[in-house]
């Protein structure tokens, strides 16, 4: 029976690359400062030969944004980002997603208290201390901010607003900060997940309750705001189910149970997903596939089961170290 295979891979340098025909064409109208009043005096003349119902709020809100393009060009005192010389671009799988971390959170998160080395995959990555290789500093008329990022030592856990559950390893940048983040898993409606953990988390359990997230079914990573997770955690699994009706929903979907599999290639950085179906419009054709009713979404598949069998000899698997498998509803 055939079995679609899609391979994933960090495509942050595609993105970079992508991003310099843009830039190059900012810098040509930022050029000089003639030109551009120039192609905003055409412009502007162009505009008004239009006939637009709001054509003087258009026509306004360009001019703002060519004053803007014209400031930049002059070196007018507009705040500025510098990032060296990492990417923020990474997979989140085997490179980190980056992002600054402010101050206070206002986007009702729920995220744990700042804890030391709480994922040992990354130990030794996480030293207080330690450079990160990258910098974090945005530039002011008056001065700058920011500087070179060393690991402040600690790390988080939080759920993101599309319901996946992270890991941040979090970084000093003078008086910034930075987090540096890594995907878990992603959580169903009642905020369990749904999937195995990825690549550096493969080997551990998580599990989210209303006091924290607990680990390996032991340790319990607290909230930081234990008066308000509660709350936050609700309207998270409110969002998560929203989304998940949407597409149970969709009557363009075909829906079936499926046996997933991620085999993962670190050396390469990048991954492939098996997928075989567990029902055929055709019954004879799944004959051979051992029953999977009592599983659930995202249990993982047991390699000394009937369904681990089965699912190594379809993809002829010999080392089961980089590959997991599980049951998941399309």
């Amino acid at each position: 029976m055939p079995k679609p295979v899609y391979v994933y891979k960090d495509v942050s340098q595609a993105y970079q690359r992508k991003s310099l025909p843009g830039l190059r064409v900012l810098s040509f109208f930022c050029y000089s400062l003639p030109l551009s009043l120039y192609i905003v005096k055409l412009l502007g003349a162009a505009l008004q030969k239009v006939r637009l119902v709001r054509g003087s709020s258009v026509k306004n809100k360009f001019y703002i944004a060519a004053i803007l393009y014209i400031a930049m060009s002059m070196r007018f005192p507009l705040g500025t980002v510098a990032t060296q010389p990492q990417s923020a671009q990474g997979d989140g799988i085997f490179t980190p997603r980056i992002s600054p971390v402010a101050a206070i959170d206002k986007t009702n998160r729920p995220m744990t208290v700042e804890l030391p080395h709480p994922e040992p995959s990354f130990a030794a990555l996480m030293v207080q201390g330690k450079p990160t290789g990258d910098s974090y500093i945005i530039n002011f008329s008056t001065g700058s901010a920011g500087g070179a990022c060393v690991y402040s030592g600690t790390g988080r856990y939080l759920i993101e607003s599309t319901g996946t559950l992270t890991f941040q390893i979090l970084a000093d940048c003078g008086k910034l900060r930075r987090a540096y983040s890594y995907m878990i898993c992603s959580l169903d409606e009642s905020l369990r997940c749904s999937e195995p953990p990825w690549w550096y988390f493969k080997d551990r359990t998580f599990v989210v309750t209303t006091q924290g997230v607990a680990v390996n079914g032991s340790t319990v990573y607290p909230w930081k705001d234990t008066s308000l997770a509660p709350e936050q955690l609700q309207a998270m699994a409110a969002n998560i189910k929203s989304m998940k009706d949407r597409f149970r929903n969709d009557p363009h979907v075909v829906h079936s149970r499926l046996i997933s599999c991620r085999s993962f290639h670190p050396s390469t950085r990048s991954y492939e997903i098996h997928e075989i179906a567990t029902t055929c419009l055709v019954k004879s054709l799944c004959d051979g596939i051992p029953k999977v009713d009592s599983l659930h979404d995202g249990d993982r598949i047991d390699w000394n089961s009937p369904v681990g069998s089965y699912v190594k000899q379809e993809n002829k698997i010999s080392d089961v170290s980089t590959w997991v498998c599980w049951i998941r509803t399309q």
